[in-house]
């Protein structure tokens, strides 16, 4: 149900609440909201991770480029 939350959102959404957790983790409070700050930061930071990794596997499993074939000497 988490995962699924986190994936609902939009690229520009998650990065700037990546940020903003960020912020509060570096903070000097170490109370609840600090707790959930640093597990909401790890939540999105997961989410670019995927991100990256998904990324790689697309390229990875590209079908090779036929290259263009054109006549030089005749």
């Amino acid at each position: 149900m988490i995962a699924d939350r986190v994936l609902a959102l939009d690229d520009s959404d998650w990065q700037h609440l990546l940020e903003h957790y960020k912020t509060r983790m570096a903070g000097d409070e170490t109370d609840r909201s600090w707790e959930r700050a640093v597990i909401a930061y790890f939540l999105l930071n997961g989410l670019r991770m995927k991100n990256v990794l998904k990324k790689g596997k697309q390229r990875h499993h590209r079908p090779p480029e036929i290259p263009v074939l054109r006549l030089v000497k005749a």
